[in-house]
């Protein structure tokens, strides 16, 4: 495949704020998408179709599924998949659930499909890598996990990898953006609690972006591993200060947890190797840019 380019079927698993983002993008260019959202395991109604908007030439179908009970119905001419996972619970048991019976639902459905297996891009997360000691990283370093859900995010990557050729797991950094403002909110109130340490983020209309980029690539210019953050690790003391400032409220005291000047700041340094060679273009490339244009 080199880049679906259009006119195809992609079907997004997962309809929260991110899988919804990227169903709007590609409708706004007149793609076909089907998606697939969660419903209770004992109703079963057939796909509901609707029109997309009159500006655009695709459509959108909704299916409802659960995919830890059963799998969605995959069109005969599904060109890519994306999967934007949201497990019900924060629990190893809810991730199980979901990245290892849910992920096995979709790969039996994709198993299924007559023709060439479709592209899968795989919403991950940078929590498989489990460095804590202010380590600099980057796409290539190997994911050693330190919590059962972290593995089970890291067991579904390594599943979706292996059953299809033309796969990518994205490692989502945290994602912030108009509608997801918690630490905004914390550091107006004055309740930012959370110990100093290093932090990589992502605007969400990049990481929508990131996505459809990914979706249009030629098969050799995809990696198997993205880490889906922008281009400035920072410490979270310095995007409290940034916030503090630009609300025009007194700066927050971060607890470093004891931590002495001499010892390194928990946390990790990521670098988006991989996106950056792909030739990716952020509308936001670090905090600045992007909480400057969500705030006063």
């Amino acid at each position: 495949m080199d880049g679906y380019g259009g006119w195809m079927t992609i079907v997004i698993v997962g309809l929260g704020q991110l899988g919804s983002d990227v169903a709007g993008r590609l409708l706004a260019r007149g793609e076909d998408v089907v998606g697939v959202k969660r419903t209770a395991p004992e109703s079963n109604p057939a796909p509901e179709r609707t029109s997309a908007p009159e500006s655009v030439e695709g459509s959108f179908t909704l299916q409802l599924r659960d995919l830890t009970t059963s799998a969605p119905d995959l069109p005969a001419d599904t060109t890519a998949i994306v999967v934007a996972l949201a497990p019900r619970a924060r629990s190893v048991e809810a991730y199980d659930a979901l990245y290892r019976d849910g992920v096995g639902h979709l790969l039996s459905a994709v198993a299924a499909l007559p023709d060439t297996p479709p592209r899968i891009l795989f919403v991950s997360s940078t929590a498989v890598w489990g460095e804590d000691g202010g380590e600099t990283i980057d796409d290539t370093t190997p994911a050693v996990p330190t919590t059962g859900t972290a593995r089970a995010l890291l067991a579904a990557e390594e599943g979706v990898l292996a059953a299809v050729p033309e796969a990518s797991a994205i490692r989502f950094g945290g994602l912030y953006g108009p509608t997801a403002t918690m630490f905004v909110d914390q550091v107006r109130d004055g309740r930012v609690t959370r110990p100093s340490g290093w932090t990589n983020r992502i605007h969400r209309d990049d990481a929508a972006a990131v996505i459809v980029h990914l979706l249009d690539l030629p098969a050799a210019s995809l990696p198997p591993v993205v880490a889906g953050i922008d281009e400035e690790p920072v410490l979270l003391s310095t995007v409290a200060d940034f916030l503090a400032d630009r609300l025009g409220v007194a700066p927050p005291t971060l607890d470093d947890a004891g931590r002495t000047p001499e010892e390194p700041h928990r946390g990790k340094r990521i670098t988006a190797a991989a996106l950056r060679d792909t030739g990716f273009t952020y509308r936001y490339p670090t905090y600045r840019e992007g909480y400057s244009a969500q705030l006063p």
